[in-house]
């Protein structure tokens, strides 16, 4: 090839390419001029005067993602001609956090250094800074490495240790993005409230920064999430349940919330692991399943049902505290109900003094054989002798059909000295997620439904085996950053909440 048609083949493709970025610029701009009317008319709402007819906390979550999405298309749109203003520029880290004393400081000296001090001499220092947060104050976190030459030879490139690994780049600490974690997902403060909580305290954040730097702790703490779901399937009993919680789909419905599910998997006396769904179908909520063999125990929802039914390995369970919850509702209209709750109450009592005994498994199946199995096939009788006296659609006959209807599942708990006599266990896992969503209504995209599901996954085990959520998160944080990959980590058992030990 000549090299004048090497040029003209060299502009064809610069044009191509000049064509192609031109097209993704209009695209980005088009974007942003939707973005920028939806977000006046969310400030039109919100500030004008119908802002009293509409939810203010929930405009101002829409408005807070909209405002970072434009601000992501910006940042992200491809540059074409002439380069456009610079923006402002933000002041240096050093006067932004600069106020902030510093209370600690940690050096890295050289392993060189200190095997040999005498032989080397220090002739500077890499000096940074990481903002920490404990419990009522910031600060700042001096780190620093010295830098030495040899004395005898002073040719030789100076000595300086790597910088530390660390979960974000920038001066966000452990201790900080664990702050973070914890007032979303136990305090239920949404990210742009701590925003302004942090200002009053004299330290402003940015908030994409802030959903940056909890999207990267739920990254890094995944391979223990994943960890943990094989632990749990492999236990042979796991408890099931699911809650609903809104999320935002621009590319399917713009300015609408549509309704996804966080689904917890748990097992008595082992961890919490939350998965998130787009739907309450069976292809959605039940993939977790996959490979499990054992006791399922679930309320009466029927997806749960028809998943045991084609998985001849699965033994399904049915909840009784769902159970007597519709016989309680019925009590006003159907003084029976009362009869049939008191005997409800006599199992309760049983499975009470199991507990106190300290029966193993064996042992408390031999108990319910003998004094529970009893019960309830009177109870089976007075539920009948019930439904035959009352209309199908009055509450005590809906509550007899749905007792009688899951008859088989609500008895075969008696037949395992492992499971338990209900699914509340469960079902308490589910409070801090069904609080927060009332703060922070919403999560801001289908794909980010993961982040939470990781993140309660741990925090809620941690309270179910009585640790300090804060203490847990920045130790297992240290741990992984001085792992060699963190996305391998060795000694995954030690890192989960049901194995973990506080340090003395």
């Amino acid at each position: 090839m000549t090299k004048l048609a090497a040029a003209q083949a060299e502009i064809l493709e610069l044009r191509v390419r000049l064509a192609a970025r031109e097209e993704a610029l209009r695209a980005h701009e088009d974007e942003l001029v939707q973005l920028r009317a939806q977000i006046a008319w969310l400030k039109k709402q919100l500030f004008g005067s119908k802002s009293e007819r509409l939810d203010r906390r929930q405009l101002e979550l829409m408005l807070e993602g909209l405002e970072e999405r434009a601000a992501r298309l910006e940042a992200a749109a491809p540059a074409v001609g002439p380069a456009r203003a610079a923006p402002q520029p933000r002041l240096p880290r050093e006067e932004r956090y600069g106020h902030l004393p510093v209370l600690e400081e940690v050096v890295h000296e050289p392993a060189e250094v200190l095997a040999e001090p005498e032989a080397y001499e220090r002739i500077g220092e890499e000096r940074t800074f990481e903002v920490v947060y404990e419990p009522g104050r910031f600060y700042r976190r001096a780190i620093i490495r010295p830098k030495y030459r040899r004395k005898a030879d002073r040719q030789v490139a100076p000595l300086v240790v790597p910088a530390p690994a660390r979960v974000v780049e920038g001066i966000a600490s452990i201790e900080l993005l664990v702050q973070l974690v914890l007032s979303k997902y136990l305090d239920h403060q949404p990210l742009y409230r701590q925003c302004r909580i942090y200002q009053r305290e004299g330290v402003s954040f940015a908030r994409p920064s802030l959903v940056r730097w909890v999207e990267t702790v739920a990254d890094w703490l995944k391979p223990i999430y994943h960890y943990m779901g094989k632990e749990l399937k492999a236990g042979g009993y796991i408890q099931a349940d699911e809650t609903p919680i809104h999320y935002l789909d621009a590319d399917v419905q713009k300015g609408k919330a549509r309704q996804g599910y966080l689904v917890p998997f748990s097992r008595p006396g082992g961890d919490v692991v939350f998965t998130w769904a787009l739907s309450r179908s069976e292809k959605a909520i039940t993939p977790f399943l996959t490979g499990f063999k054992g006791l399922l125990q679930t309320d009466a929802y029927v997806v749960w049902h028809k998943y045991a039914a084609r998985h001849e390995d699965i033994i399904p369970l049915a909840c009784w505290a769902h159970a007597r919850r519709k016989f309680h509702q019925a009590m006003e209209e159907a003084p029976i109900a009362g009869a049939i709750l008191a005997d409800i109450g006599r199992l309760y009592a049983l499975e009470a003094h199991y507990r106190e005994d300290g029966l193993d498994a064996p042992h408390r199946r031999a108990r319910r054989q003998i004094e529970a199995l009893p019960l309830l096939n009177k109870l089976k009788e007075q539920i009948a002798a019930a439904r035959a006296q009352t209309l199908p659609k009055t509450a005590l006959g809906k509550a007899c059909d749905y007792a009688l209807g899951n008859w088989p599942a609500l008895l075969r708990y008696c037949e395992h000295g492992q499971a338990e006599i209900d699914n509340n266990l469960v079902e308490n896992a589910i409070r801090p997620s069904a609080i927060g969503r009332k703060n922070w209504l919403f999560i801001g995209h289908p794909d980010t439904g993961d982040r939470p599901a990781i993140l309660y996954s741990l925090l809620i085990s941690c309270q179910r085996h009585g640790h300090d959520p804060r203490a847990y998160l920045i130790d297992v944080l240290r741990r992984l950053a001085a792992q060699p990959d963190r996305h391998n980590p060795s000694d995954l058992t030690a890192l989960t909440p049901a194995h973990w030990k506080a340090k003395p």
